[in-house]
């Protein structure tokens, strides 16, 4: 992957070139307030899922957002694998594709995390260009490791 990034300011945007990935997850229709407990569920359930199937997460959790309609998206919960790339069991085969993407890190706690969507909006806008219908969270650092003033979080969306 590389990177160039415009500052290193938190909720700062980079442009990134990205490899092809495989997120393998559980997919749901959620609302925006229920995404705490969606993925309580769903990250334990998944990585015990990947264990029984053999596979090794190949990175931190991942959620993959689409689809979004009144605040409510279709979100999958899960890790990237490597080598896998059809469903396996419950789980469903995300493809986050190659190329060229915008990314925010965001440091702090979930809550915080509209500061780096906005900083997003402004870096779409500023290039005359719409969000794409995909994007993803990387769960870099979270409750797992850290306080929540250590969470890091980055935000990626694809430029197609």
């Amino acid at each position: 992957m590389s990177t160039t990034a415009t500052g290193p300011a938190n909720d700062a945007v980079e442009t990134l070139t990205l490899p092809a990935r495989t997120v393998m997850g559980m997919r749901e229709h959620v609302a925006a307030a229920e995404l705490p407990d969606f993925f309580a569920r769903a990250i334990p359930a998944v990585a015990r899922e990947l264990a029984q199937c053999g596979a090794t997460p190949a990175g931190p959790p991942v959620a993959v957002y689409s689809h979004e309609v009144e605040r409510a998206f279709d979100v999958t919960v899960g890790f990237p694998v490597a080598g896998v790339t059809t469903a396996a069991g419950t789980l469903v085969a995300e493809r986050l594709p190659a190329g060229r993407a915008v990314s925010a890190e965001h440091l702090g706690p979930y809550e915080t995390l509209p500061d780096a969507y906005a900083a997003l909006g402004r870096w779409f806008g500023d290039h005359a260009l719409n969000p794409p219908e995909i994007m993803w969270e990387e769960y870099l650092v979270g409750p797992e490791t850290a306080s929540e003033s250590g969470y890091r979080t980055r935000i990626v969306c694809p430029l197609g």
